[in-house]
């Protein structure tokens, strides 16, 4: 049976061992995964072997550092390159990341002698450009330098280094509005993934491809690569890449306004985000679902959630979402016509994106402070604020933007009676319109193509859905055998337990009863009269008699314990059967007998003689007995143990009295007799109640022959003395 379920066991955990050893093999592209999927997770595994920040400012120095974390110089290094890259994502809002960060990639400059570390140290500092200065020109400049040292470099490690440059360099051209350039690097992704030939990287490329052609306005494109990516996702395993794909399925769906798919897909990414713990996604999927409302023109609820973005956004300190969501707020208030919150909101987000130097979203934002002016009739603000957008617009080559400002200022030039700007205003309007050639949206094409996408995509996630369900149930159909396996086994040790406990359980009671029986006769002894003792409360003892064979109390040595075992037998059943009494063998040669009625002593004496005579009765008869209850008051209950020890003492006094014929002693307690004679000295408090004539002795025998017992702890205490009357 145990060999079964090793067996059971190994086959149950192959697999896992085998993904551990291909995942320990894969080590740089599960770290990749790790810092897109569960980054604070790193971060703390990291915080374990850097317990504190480094600080050396030599090779020497670091050599030290690293023997002291008893980490070679390799790890240690990798070590530092994934901090300083966890402390510039989007994740951490600590109020010193950059500076962590910088210090961090300073220190990797002065290791860092290899094409790869290099490259490295120009990612982390174009990476540190991006985020904390938002100088993306610098940051490109900088990453293009790490994609000249790496290009030559094909391992596994330096393959995935040159994926991520290639990312972040075409997600910045696209906020520069570089669509060219930035669709080269996503392709070169896209190529890199598929040699590193992993899921979730191809995944994550075709996503980004997919959000490229999504800001190209090519919605069939965009969904056609979302689709791929669907395919390749791995679901509950890649839980934040699937929340992305489904907030960027939610803002396809929405601008092909299919509402209810939209906001399905917005809550799911929201949801996940926030199972996730990553607020700064649950914010962009709060936006998003704003933006589906307002585009239905529920302007209110769109307000209700652009409001529940800047919480967290306001909270996380992420001053370009806080910017994004006040421009979205400034057109929804707009739209209901609340002009002075429209322009409030506006112009807080102008101040962010002027500070932040994001020309980019500063253009949008100042087209529309514009047309809000213009609405209230305040030309000069509208004129100003296309002017700005006008000069942003055309250093961008933005030419849609470029047609739009310029339109506002001839608008307002014209309402301010400025009519030679305005005429001037307008040719250039017309040249420019000149210029741009209407292109053919290719409506029907692109309405056809959007279809199919979305079926292949509704394909797609069934399929994955069906694959995943498959995992699960072969997933649950291993657990259940390993379940009815462990059941099994448990039921037989159960069955075993039961056995060993009913065994354990007769000999425990075979242990109960043997403990009641003296262990020469093995008939009822003390303890068992202790135990009747206690059960005879319906039919409480009214006699008691303790009998020494006193000739025979040495007869188990002077004759041999069994042949003295078999005398003892003999008398005590013949006692037992003649007088139907109670009967326990306290040792050989002492008996105890209890009786349901009170018994004559004298009369119990003789009977006793005349049946030991009949049986081996070559002895003399002493005898202690008591009748019961001692007390007057039959609410007071004397133990077992303080009525033997009464019954002692009175036989001692009885065989005191000599052996020419047979003695007993008994004892009668006055009413106002009270419990405590019976307390420890029992001795000595009885025989100070006797003195004191509490206690009335009665016998056939010489009363003053009788020679009381004492104890070694009372043997020197005169009785007589007044000073012990109570």
């Amino acid at each position: 049976m145990i060999r079964t379920f090793i067996t059971l066991l190994t086959i149950i955990l192959l697999p896992f061992f085998s993904n551990q050893a291909h995942s320990a093999a894969r080590d740089e592209q599960l770290t990749e995964m790790q810092i897109r999927e569960a980054a604070k997770t790193l971060e703390r595994s990291l915080s374990k072997t850097l317990p504190s920040l480094p600080n050396f400012g030599s090779v020497a120095e670091f050599n030290r550092f690293a023997e002291n974390q008893r980490l070679s110089q390799a790890e240690l290094k990798r070590d530092i390159q994934l901090l300083a890259r966890l402390k510039m994502e989007l994740y951490n809002k600590d109020k010193d990341r950059y500076i962590i960060a910088k210090r961090l990639i300073e220190q990797l400059e002065l290791i860092s002698n290899s094409a790869f570390d290099k490259s490295y140290v120009l990612m982390l500092k174009g990476r540190h450009a991006g985020r904390s200065q938002q100088d993306y020109t610098s940051a490109i400049s900088l990453y293009q330098q790490a994609v000249t040292l790496m290009e030559m470099s094909t391992d596994e490690t330096s393959l995935i280094l040159r994926y991520t440059l290639q990312e972040h360099l075409g997600m910045m051209h696209m906020i520069l509005r570089e669509e060219t350039t930035a669709l080269l690097h996503l392709k070169e992704l896209s190529r890199l993934s598929k040699q590193l030939q992993n899921d979730y990287l191809i995944a994550h490329a075709e996503s980004v491809l997919g959000k490229y052609f999504y800001k190209q306005n090519q919605l069939g494109k965009s969904l056609s690569h979302y689709t791929e990516a669907t395919k390749y996702s791995q679901g509950d395993k890649s839980s934040s890449q699937s929340a992305h794909i489904e907030l960027q399925l939610a803002r396809i769906y929405r601008d092909l306004e299919s509402w209810e798919e939209a906001l399905s897909a917005a809550n799911n990414a929201a949801e996940t985000f926030s199972q996730l713990g990553n607020e700064n996604y649950v914010s962009s999927s709060m936006t998003v679902i704003a933006m589906i409302y307002a585009n239905q023109g529920q302007w209110y609820k769109a307000i209700d959630y652009h409001l529940n973005a800047q919480h967290i956004e306001s909270k996380l300190g992420n001053y370009i979402g806080l910017g994004l969501n006040l421009h979205n707020l400034g057109e929804a208030y707009y739209k209901i016509g609340d002009t002075h919150s429209a322009l409030e909101n506006l112009k807080r987000a102008n101040e962010i994106f002027t500070s932040r130097k994001s020309n980019h979203y500063l253009v949008y934002n100042d087209l529309l402070i514009s047309e809000v002016a213009a609405n209230d009739a305040n030309w000069e603000m509208s004129l100003d604020y296309a002017s700005k957008a006008a000069d942003i617009a055309e250093s961008k080559q933005l030419n849609a933007e470029l047609k739009e400002a310029i339109s506002r200022q001839t608008d307002a030039f014209e309402a301010l009676g400025l009519y030679e700007e305005a005429f001037n205003s307008a040719k250039k309007l017309n040249s420019l319109n000149k210029l741009i050639q209407p292109q053919s949206t290719g409506f029907d094409e692109q309405k056809s193509i959007i279809a199919e996408q979305k079926l292949e995509l509704s394909l797609s996630q069934a399929q994955n859905e069906l694959q995943t369900k498959i995992e699960q149930f072969n997933n649950a159909r291993l657990v259940t055998i390993f379940c009815v396996f462990a059941l099994c086994l448990t039921l037989l040790i159960l069955l075993k337990l039961w056995r060993h406990k009913n065994k354990l359980s007769i000999e425990t009671k075979m242990l109960q009863q043997t403990q009641l029986l003296e262990p020469f006769t093995r008939l009822h002894g003390y303890l068992a009269f202790k135990q009747d003792y206690a059960n005879s409360s319906n039919n409480p003892m009214k006699t008691m008699a303790l009998i020494s064979l006193s000739d025979q109390l040495n007869a188990d040595i002077s004759q041999g314990y069994e042949c003295n075992s078999e005398m003892n037998k003999q008398q005590i059943l013949a006692i037992k059967n003649s007088l139907n009494c109670h009967t326990y063998v306290i040792r050989p040669g002492l008996f105890l007998l209890g009786f349901n009625e009170s018994i004559e002593p004298n009369h119990l004496l003789t009977l006793l003689r005349n049946i030991i005579s009949n049986h081996h009765g070559k002895t003399s008869l002493h005898m202690g007995i008591l009748h019961l209850p001692l007390l007057a008051d039959p609410a007071i209950k004397l133990t077992a143990a303080q009525h033997y020890g009464s019954l002692q003492m009175m036989l001692h006094a009885a065989r005191t009295l000599g052996n020419d014929k047979d003695y007993f002693v008994t004892m009668k307690m006055l009413n106002f007799a009270s419990a405590g004679i019976f307390n420890n000295p029992l001795y000595l408090n009885i025989e100070k109640s006797i003195v004191r004539g509490i206690i009335k002795v009665d016998t056939n025998g010489n009363k003053e022959k009788i020679i009381w017992p004492r104890w070694k702890s009372h043997q020197d205490i005169d009785i007589n003395e007044d000073k012990l009357a109570i």
